[in-house]
């Protein structure tokens, strides 16, 4: 049971940064109603996943493909 909310979670953060690129995480974080340190852990779950994200220099995100 926990799984399948954790990859809901996932796609529904990752559906955010598709629909709004060189958005910050907090402001991801807002939109979605979760906090910052749930999003940066899901970043990391995500390219994990094989999901390619880049941030810049100035914390913005965007998502480019899936990988693997």
């Amino acid at each position: 049971m926990g799984r399948r909310q954790d990859e809901q979670r996932l796609d529904e953060i990752c559906a955010a940064i598709q629909k709004n690129p060189d958005q910050r995480a907090g402001w991801i974080a807002r939109q979605i109603g979760c906090d910052n340190k749930t999003i940066q852990r899901a970043l990391i779950q995500l390219e994990d996943r094989g999901d390619l994200l880049h941030e810049d220099d100035r914390g913005r995100l965007r998502w480019f493909g899936r990988g693997r």
